[in-house]
């Protein structure tokens, strides 16, 4: 009798409701670190202070007033006024205010201060990071949590193989939340951007291992509807910092209240408990037995009578079962199909990522209120969830991801074409292309976990996670091209990334109803199990 035989007897019940609430949680807390950033280091609206047409009292100064046109030179591409420069005056005319008193042709940066659409306190407010110039480390703070994630992620993996799933969850979460804590009280750019890069490491692996974690209680036929409703509480996370930016308008404060509540995770060391599979490949047949008793409690239901290792069995590996990372990496390129399979996959992983979060922080430029358009786009992520349940169920998965990525691609384009008098549609079309590629980002979580083994599962599926941060990292640098180019670039760059994206995806393996792999030999035989099964049906 193997794990899946014994949970098909405890079934699916209490035990996995409880875990799908805490793990819910813990989903949720992991996409406060890899969002915050787009409040805490926003750019903002401003544009110089105009002596003398500017009311000399700060709260009745206006973003946009009446005389604003021959004032202060707009720009073209996005037909806001420019942040850092004015018209010159005419000294003869003293500190009047009327179109005669400034020079058109002419120029000057601004000395007097600046004027904001909303009074907001950010670092780039805070730490003087004003005017186009400076643009570039506002970005810089995007890229920075990237490629902390990128650092990070195959680290965590490599703990949660080593020393367990659960206790890999909850240091990632409480460490993360002390350094965010922290943070908030940063006196300077640089000290800001050593802690940004310091909590990103610590909080890259969060979702990932929680995600592995969570799967590893549920059989096959439960998984895609299981993790679906996990994944509907990631975007809530979201959406609570969106949620409390809006409020307190201070990145010292929403760094504070978003993290203190991620002490709480400490408790996860009594509350939940460790991967069954990871203890069996440990040796620890006595604590799969406690846990399975565990299950069968909660759930009501009876268990058999089970004794250590003999009637539960222990998966023959290649290599020893305490082998290193170093020993799985010799697996992988020693298996020209896994290792092909990774390098697919991981490029997959690069234009998820590269257009997923690419359309999260654009959603703060997109006209109105960027609070509200940036929950929406969170938002819409939960239908996503739902229908990549829906999908899945009726597509194969790298159909599935192919058509998402198709469906981002085009709307990505289609995007560029509707004028920006028709605001509702364009935010109606960048809803979809959000919506497509979160569904995408469902299925690929669920597609990598089903083609890899489980001895090294975790591993490579931080491994993927982690070049996937190469397409996160540029994400930022993509208000650059707006910056410079025009927005219409941004989203060319996401749709064609998106098709390249389908086409790859199509020579991937099909996991659709496999059983999880646990050797490499059943990891390469995925194709053919799916052709005898289809054969045999």
């Amino acid at each position: 009798m193997n794990i899946d035989s014994v949970l098909v007897t405890v079934g699916m019940g209490r035990y996995q409701f409880a875990g799908c609430v805490l793990f819910g949680l813990m989903i949720m807390y992991s996409n406060v670190s890899p969002v915050t950033y787009v409040f805490t280091a926003g750019d903002l609206k401003y544009r110089c202070m105009i002596p003398g047409c500017d009311s000399p009292d700060p709260a009745e100064r206006t973003y946009d007033p009446a005389w604003l046109r021959f004032t202060t030179p707009y720009r073209e591409d996005t037909g806001l006024p420019r942040k850092c420069q004015r018209y010159s005056r005419n000294p003869a005319n003293g500190s009047r205010c009327a179109p005669g008193d400034f020079d058109s042709n002419a120029m000057e940066l601004c000395r007097d201060g600046w004027v904001f659409e909303d009074i907001e306190n950010t670092i780039g407010t805070e730490f003087g990071l004003m005017c186009e110039e400076k643009k570039w480390k506002l970005s810089m703070v995007g890229t920075v949590n990237n490629f902390g994630q990128f650092i990070g992620i195959p680290v965590t993996g490599i703990i949660a193989d080593k020393f367990g799933r659960k206790f890999a969850m909850v240091f990632c979460a409480v460490t993360s939340a002390i350094i965010s804590i922290i943070q908030s009280f940063s006196v300077n750019y640089q000290m800001f951007l050593v802690l940004e890069l310091l909590t990103s490491i610590v909080s890259s692996g969060i979702y990932t291992v929680t995600f592995v974690l969570a799967m590893e209680l549920v059989l096959p036929n439960h998984r895609v509807l299981y993790y679906s409703i996990l994944e509907c509480f990631y975007p809530i996370g979201a959406i609570l910092v969106a949620f409390i930016a809006s409020l307190v308008k201070d990145w010292r404060l929403l760094l504070q209240i978003a993290n203190i509540p991620g002490l709480l995770f400490l408790s996860y060391l009594w509350l939940t408990e460790e991967s069954m599979r990871w203890l069996e490949m440990q040796g620890k047949h006595d604590r799969v037995i406690d846990v399975l008793k565990r299950i069968a409690g909660i759930n009501r239901k009876s268990l058999p009578v089970l004794r250590p290792n003999t009637q539960i069995e222990t998966t023959n590996y290649d290599d020893d079962n305490d082998a290193k990372y170093v020993n799985i990496l010799k697996d992988v390129i020693g298996s020209p199909t896994i290792l092909f399979r990774l390098i697919r996959c991981s490029f997959v992983w690069i234009a998820i990522t590269l257009v997923y979060y690419g359309l999260t922080i654009c959603a703060t430029d997109i006209a109105g209120d960027k609070y509200l358009n940036f929950s929406l786009v969170e938002f819409i992520e939960i239908p996503a969830c739902l229908l990549n349940w829906l999908i899945m169920e009726g597509l194969s998965r790298k159909m599935s991801l192919s058509c998402m990525f198709i469906l981002s691609g085009f709307t990505s384009f289609l995007y560029n074409l509707v004028p920006d008098t028709f605001l509702l549609i364009k935010l109606s079309i960048f809803l979809i292309s959000k919506l497509a590629i979160s569904v995408a980002f469902c299925v690929i979580y669920m597609l990598t976990v089903e083609i890899f083994p489980t001895r090294m599962r975790a591993t490579l599926l931080s491994v993927c996670s982690m070049i996937g941060r190469v397409g996160s990292m540029l994400a930022p640098q993509t208000t650059l091209l707006t910056e410079y180019f025009g927005s219409y670039v941004t989203m060319l760059v996401f749709g064609v990334t998106a098709l390249v994206a389908a086409a790859i995806t199509m020579t991937l393996p099909e996991s659709k109803n496999i059983k999880l792999p646990d050797t490499v030999v059943e990891a390469e035989r995925i194709d053919r199990l799916l052709s005898e099964n289809i054969e045999n049906s």
